[in-house]
């Protein structure tokens, strides 16, 4: 991943902004005061995490980065970290509270090559399907399920691995996902994925003409949808 800093946003939410024409000095510039007495540039770095979260939340897959994610092997756990695995060889994990899980990225079980980035519903016709040992996901087949509610974080399981491990947690290769991005006053970057930046920035500027009351500002939520891969 790559950071993005708050200078960087303002100054191209700014250039959107001109370039659709709109008339800062009347609408947008500095020392107008409004809602709840924020600058134009406040307002952006107050929405950046938000509109990074919305975008991280809704792109391809293929077009995310993320960060791994080492299941404890032994000793205490930290608050929130589950991992077992049953005796027909599913895997059941949650990473810890901590962790601002935001969306899963990558998942490979230690015995199977098949990286896994779908994640299915557990209400869905595929999810329920994992129920049924003799049609479900298999190690050269792999299905990850994310169960239903509102956990937070979320609960996955994984169907199926092949063979035996001294514990769960070796049973991972890899856990990757997108962490959540949380405004702070004092924050001067976030972390995004490199190629969702521009998308970022139109959500973002859907947001602060949204914050104005611009019917425009759907324009630029259209436009942050369309993924340049």
């Amino acid at each position: 991943m790559v950071t993005l800093s708050t200078a960087t946003a303002i100054m191209l939410v700014r250039k959107n902004l001109d370039e659709a024409g709109l008339n800062e000095s009347m609408m947008y510039g500095d020392g107008i005061e409004i809602n709840d007495n924020l600058s134009l540039d406040d307002i952006i770095k107050k929405n950046l995490p938000e509109a990074i979260n919305a975008v991280h939340q809704y792109a391809p897959v293929s077009l995310l980065e993320g960060e791994s994610y080492q299941f404890k092997t032994s000793g205490s756990r930290p608050e929130g970290e589950t991992i077992s695995l049953s005796s027909d060889r599913v895997l059941t994990f949650s990473p810890s509270k901590d962790s601002g899980f935001l969306r899963l990225v990558a998942f490979q079980a230690a015995d199977s090559p098949i990286v896994v980035t779908d994640v299915l519903k557990e209400a869905s016709p595929e999810g329920r399907k994992q129920t049924n040992k003799y049609i479900r996901g298999s190690f050269d087949n792999p299905k990850l399920v994310r169960k239903q509610g509102d956990m937070t974080p979320p609960v996955f399981k994984y169907y199926t691995v092949k063979g035996a491990f001294n514990n769960a947690a070796s049973a991972v290769a890899t856990f990757m996902f997108v962490k959540e991005q949380v405004y702070s006053p004092s924050a001067t970057s976030y972390k995004i994925s490199r190629l969702l930046r521009q998308n970022i920035i139109d959500w973002l500027t859907g947001m602060v003409m949204e914050t104005y009351s611009d019917q425009r500002a759907n324009a630029f939520f259209e436009r942050a949808k369309y993924y340049a891969e």
